[in-house]
């Protein structure tokens, strides 16, 4: 029998796939378009994922090795300015975030399960446990994947496509 814990992994694995899949439906032109002045673009969100699976690499490990120490976490909108997101092309960070997410899954489905019993200090949320880790990064690709489809579906019905 399957474990929750399992179905989240798999679920954490299949994340690549689940983004490529809503980025299939974006036209090309829709990438860097913005729907009001201060929101992401598609290529922004997509920038920002890789970023923060790099965090989740050192973070995911940090918890195996390192319990209840503090973790990594990071400013998105000063990262997205001072790291110019606007000005980067977005494929580079796809690719890194396949591979980023591909590792971590790695890590993830071959743990121990006392390492499941690990928690860490994670800023704006208290201590937590590594599962509780896991689901925060699941559910924030798939609020990135909603704003994806919401900012491609008002992009389309502005260019009268929908």
């Amino acid at each position: 029998m399957i474990s929750t814990r399992e179905n989240k992994i798999k679920r954490y694995g299949s994340g690549f796939i689940r983004l490529t899949d809503e980025l299939r439906h974006v036209p090309k032109e829709a990438i860097t378009w913005r729907s009001k002045k201060d929101v992401w673009n598609i290529n922004e969100v997509v920038i920002h994922l890789a970023d923060l699976e790099a965090g989740a690499y050192v973070n995911f490990r940090r918890a195996v090795a390192e319990p209840t120490q503090r973790i990594f976490a990071f400013d998105k909108d000063l990262w997205a300015e001072s790291l110019s997101y606007y000005s980067q092309p977005h494929e580079a960070s796809l690719k890194l975030f396949r591979l980023l997410r591909a590792s971590n899954y790695v890590l993830l489905k071959n743990l121990d399960e006392d390492a499941w019993l690990h928690t860490v200090y994670y800023e704006g949320h208290g201590q937590i446990a590594l599962e509780d880790l896991l689901d925060l990064y699941d559910k924030h690709l798939d609020k990135a994947i909603h704003e994806i489809a919401a900012t491609t579906e008002l992009f389309n019905k502005l260019q009268g496509k929908a």
